[in-house]
């Protein structure tokens, strides 16, 4: 295999060397070509921008504020600076205007387009993602059958886990660059009560992938598989009854109250046949 003898030009044709001899479905060497080592280019040029951008930028910022006292201390030296016949104040002078320019220019663009943490974030993120890329070439860390316990791992099974770390690292890096997810509601205090379900609605990162229902049964510990059939059998084999106890009557039933005045004994209404009720009403 010929490589690229440019440092920042040889992860294409290592990832795609190294795919023509794994057993993979020619879909998925495609998606892998085609969205992950896509990512992994534009994380590197736009690495390789902020990090000219950075050591640059510094490089004149640090230099430059030591030569701005140094000429700054020269230039009110009440003596004048002569070389032969030239006088030199001149020339000191505007060298130091235009160096204490620069540096403030520098600092600035800096401190504006966030040059620092755009380097550190970006240097860190490709690296992540070349690890991902090649921990699922080698079957190793997180692919190595962490995820698929009781399942020989390979390149076919992991993929789908390996898709969707890679969209995580994306989603975190447009998360980080363009968009907040906190940013409406911490805006929105009227929102603080539907935290949970608008935090869901405007999640950026993709949903993990499920695994079978098989794979989840062999992990669960023995101990919590019993003690989960014994309440399903004691369930099926106890059964609770409720007793409903009826309040009793207000002191300001009329009912009561009439009985209490009459003398008479106070019966329930729904223990009164209706044919003694008629019996009695004919004799009267």
């Amino acid at each position: 295999m010929c490589k690229s003898s440019n440092f920042w030009d040889h992860d294409r044709e290592d990832f795609d060397y190294v795919m023509d001899n794994i057993e993979l479905s020619e879909m998925h060497k495609r998606v892998i070509g085609t969205r992950f080592v896509a990512i992994v280019e534009n994380f590197k040029n736009r690495t390789r921008f902020y990090s000219r951008m950075f050591t640059w930028g510094h490089f004149l910022v640090t230099v430059g504020s030591l030569f701005v006292p140094a000429l700054l201390s020269i230039q009110n030296s009440n003596s004048n600076i002569t070389m032969g016949n030239s006088n030199f104040s001149g020339q000191i002078y505007w060298s130091t205007f235009t160096i204490s320019l620069l540096v403030t220019i520098c600092n600035g663009i800096l401190n504006l387009f966030k040059i620092d943490k755009k380097y550190y974030f970006l240097n860190t993120t490709l690296e992540r993602l070349r690890s991902e890329g090649w921990q699922y070439m080698g079957l190793t860390g997180r692919y190595s059958g962490h995820l698929t316990p009781g399942i020989i791992p390979s390149h076919a099974n992991q993929f789908v886990f390996f898709i969707n770390q890679v969209e995580k690292i994306k989603m975190r890096q447009v998360e980080e660059e363009y968009y907040k997810m906190d940013e409406k509601n911490s805006q929105d205090p009227q929102q603080s009560q539907n935290v949970s379900q608008s935090s869901t609605a405007i999640d950026l990162y993709p949903k993990s992938p499920q695994q079978p229902v098989h794979i989840i049964q062999e992990v669960i510990p023995n101990e919590v598989k019993d003690a989960v059939n014994t309440i399903i059998r004691s369930q099926k084999t106890i059964s609770v009854t409720n007793p409903v106890f009826e309040p009793p009557p207000s002191p300001t039933d009329p009912t009561l109250v009439h009985s209490k005045s009459t003398g008479s004994k106070l019966v329930d209404s729904k223990s009164v046949d209706p044919t003694s009720l008629d019996t009695n009403m004919t004799e009267v």
